[in-house]
């Protein structure tokens, strides 16, 4: 069968869990390849943070995936959350 590799489809693939590694997500999504990035930016735009004080949208942001260990990583991550 036919695989979507697409930034929306992946991102919804990550949301869902599906047995997916959250160590994996995060370093996935950390890339700075334009189609992880993309990614990124698909999952997070997917949530809602609505009506959540800051901390809560964080820890909600961040209940998905495990932060990857390098530092470059975790600031694109942050950034697009910002």
């Amino acid at each position: 069968g036919h695989i979507d590799k697409s930034p929306a489809a992946i991102a919804k693939l990550f949301h869902e869990g599906s047995g997916v590694d959250k160590k994996a997500m995060g370093d996935y999504m950390g890339e700075p390849d334009e189609h992880n990035k993309a990614v990124l930016y698909a999952y997070v735009d997917s949530m809602s943070f609505a009506g959540m004080s800051i901390d809560n949208a964080l820890r909600h942001f961040l209940a998905g995936f495990w932060l990857p260990g390098e530092a470059q990583k975790i600031d694109r991550m942050m950034e697009k959350f910002a």
